[in-house]
């Protein structure tokens, strides 16, 4: 564990990493140690329901296959106000179905991208560790405000320049299936595509103006008409800024 806060005679955590010891939670932990996120880390169910009775923690992430293995019942014996997020393998289409089904509050894919598990730190501990003040957009820009970027880089360009690449890569890969998951009426993997982008439009400050209808298409009951014009209002937007972070690259 990286650090601790007292709260009272007990301590509180932001994170409770649930996963066996692999690569990818090196890489999981590095990144949270990059943002000074605190965490914990437990190896098995047995463990993880422990350290939730000594400790208080604002998120748990935890690898799908230690929910598989219990046959996805430690969820409801996890604290319902604490939302859990999945790690799952990109390619697991039905194991994203199961977690959701199972009642998780979102997911991202291993192998973990630093730029998911920035939005999805974001968008869990948005009033904590990673809140930040927008202050206005970066001039010259409509759609992108890079000011969350801007702080978690501390000046590094280098790191600026990779998470806009990243985004980029991402986003366009991820239009690309909003589009086609509409017009061949899968609409459940389009539900999934709309929850995961959700980890992404975080670090070029997108949420304000994309995660409403990104919600609407995971979550409403809408028409086919009606989900056209909300993937059509985030093709919109998220070309926009596509566009502006190529800019932004490239100044």
């Amino acid at each position: 564990m990286n650090r601790e806060k007292d709260m009272g005679l007990n301590t509180w955590v932001d994170v409770l990493v649930l996963q066996d010891v692999s690569a990818d939670q090196k890489h999981l932990l590095n990144c949270l140690n990059e943002y000074d996120v605190s965490f914990k880390v437990s190896s098995n169910a047995a463990e993880a329901l422990q350290d939730l009775a000594d400790t208080s923690f604002k998120l748990i992430l935890v690898d799908v296959y230690i929910l598989e293995n219990s046959g996805f019942t430690l969820l409801p014996q996890l604290p319902a106000d604490i939302p859990v997020v999945a790690i799952i393998p990109y390619d697991a289409e039905v194991l994203q179905s199961k977690c959701f089904d199972a009642g998780v509050s979102g997911y991202f894919t291993k192998p973990i991208s630093k730029i998911e598990v920035v939005g999805i730190l974001t968008q869990f501990l948005h009033n904590e560790t990673l809140q930040h003040q927008t202050n206005g957009h970066e001039s010259g820009y409509e759609a992108i405000d890079l000011t969350y970027l801007k702080e978690v880089s501390m000046g590094d360009a280098d790191y600026e320049q990779e998470m806009t690449v990243k985004f980029i890569e991402i986003i366009s890969t991820d239009l690309e299936k909003l589009h086609s998951c509409l017009a061949a009426g899968r609409y459940h993997e389009l539900k999934s595509v709309a929850h995961k982008m959700l980890s992404t439009i975080y670090v070029m400050g997108l949420g304000s103006k994309v995660s409403t209808h990104l919600h609407a298409i995971e979550f409403d009951d809408l028409s086919k008409e009606q989900l056209l014009q909300q993937v059509q209002l985030v093709a919109t937007i998220c070309t926009k800024a596509k566009e502006e972070a190529l800019a932004f690259l490239n100044s």
